[in-house]
């Protein structure tokens, strides 16, 4: 089997993304191959060796209670198909409240720990409901999805891609311990940094969990650089989407770490005049020692990213194809401490979710003769629902894609 074949396989200790009630999550297989979810524990033995892409049938195993075991099915098997016998003209006599299902929520907790299937859980409601013939064919739909959703006894297990990825993290967000980057703001940070497959990138990345970094390797080829500049308040999980994307060490290593201090430090001693006083330098250099070997100290036990010597060597020796700055906190500073490292007429992006930040920002950048093309812009996404006679743009919607700030750096003093 080739390695292309064995990439599109399931294996131990792969990152997978499971679709089990159209939720979304990621999850490392391990030895023992066991799922919880929620209440549930599922054995992914059955998938082990199986394509990515592969749908499974959720079985009881009988002598355990909420343990279920995997089947693998084909599409056809996992679509829920239900005969409505008709359907009303409108829902005006239908009150909604619980006397219209004749089935209590003991009988249906019954039926599902008593092995019974979805389909038939969904058909048994069906049967018993007294307002389901009632309703308009829309409204069956929904219901149907509804129940579907909730007794669904199947998944699917996708390879992971920056999509997929980056959707799970959205809705998983946790603000303002993370950022909610969505997907659409993901494609135009790309777009407007002008990714070339081979070039050189600075990255200062703090809250998106990864996604960013995950994102410019899948794009990189072998001759590809990353460097990856975080602080020391970087968040826990700080490489998740890394991990999830299965790289190959030989990928992993086409991005290197630095922390934003040790640049910072790297550029004060250059600064620093070479008759300054000696007798300030140790108590200076000791305290910032103690203080750097207790925010390392701290970095470890939280299995946050580690400065290499050789990201800051390379960084010292390289010019750089494009910056590109997500954070929580005011960039404004580390924008103006990393532009010096892009090469001439080389694109920086900025990403806030906040607009007043990068407002600020535009108009101090407006006075500098050495960044050009300046854009501030804001990013709308609205889904919308095409179905015969219904098509509308959904009536709820998010408006957290962020705002963008970019430009080019040119010669010229500021």
């Amino acid at each position: 089997m080739t390695a292309t074949n064995l990439e599109n396989i399931i294996s131990r200790g792969h990152y997978l993304i499971i679709n089990k009630n159209e939720t979304y999550l990621i999850h490392q297989i391990s030895n023992k191959a066991i799922l919880k979810l929620g209440r549930d524990v599922i054995d992914l033995k059955a998938a082990i060796g199986q394509p990515f892409s592969s749908t499974y049938k959720l079985e009881p195993i009988p002598e355990k209670k909420r343990h279920y075991t995997l089947v693998i099915c084909n599409d056809n098997q996992a679509r829920n198909q239900w005969s409505t016998n008709g359907c009303g003209t409108d829902n005006k006599l239908i009150t909604d409240d619980s006397s219209s299902q004749l089935l209590s929520t003991d009988e249906i907790i019954a039926l599902k720990e008593s092995g019974e299937s979805g389909q038939n859980i969904v058909e048994r409601l069906l049967e018993n409901s007294k307002t389901f013939q009632l309703k308009t064919e829309y409204a069956q739909e929904k219901y149907l999805k509804k129940k579907a959703r909730k007794y669904c006894d199947y998944l699917t297990i996708f390879k992971p891609s920056i999509r997929l990825i980056t959707d799970v993290l959205y809705k998983q967000q946790t603000l303002p311990k993370t950022i909610a980057l969505r997907f659409d703001t993901l494609a135009q940070i790309l777009c407007r940094v002008n990714l070339d497959p081979g070039g050189k990138y600075l990255l200062y990345e703090n809250g998106s969990q990864g996604l960013l970094q995950a994102a410019l390797l899948n794009q990189l080829h072998d001759n590809g650089s990353l460097v990856h500049i975080f602080s020391l308040t970087s968040e826990q999980n700080a490489l998740r989407a890394v991990k999830a994307m299965n790289f190959s060490e030989t990928k992993i290593k086409q991005m290197l770490t630095v922390s934003l201090d040790e640049i910072l430090n790297t550029k004060n001693e250059e600064n620093i005049p070479e008759e300054k006083d000696e007798e300030d330098v140790p108590n200076c250099s000791d305290d910032k020692k103690r203080k750097s070997d207790e925010a390392y100290t701290q970095i470890k036990k939280k299995h946050r990213p580690i400065t290499s010597t050789d990201g800051l060597n390379f960084i010292k020796s390289n010019k750089f194809d494009g910056l590109i700055v997500v954070c929580r906190e005011e960039p404004t500073e580390f924008v103006k401490t990393l532009l010096p490292y892009l090469s001439l007429s080389r694109p920086f992006v900025i990403y806030s979710a906040y607009r007043e930040v990068l407002v600020s920002m535009y108009a101090e950048f407006k006075m500098r003769r050495d960044v050009v093309f300046l854009r501030l812009t804001d990013n709308f996404m609205r889904y919308h629902q095409v179905l015969p006679n219904r098509t509308h743009p959904d009536v709820t919607m998010d408006d957290g894609g962020g705002f963008l700030f970019s430009g080019l750096f040119v010669a010229g003093t500021k």
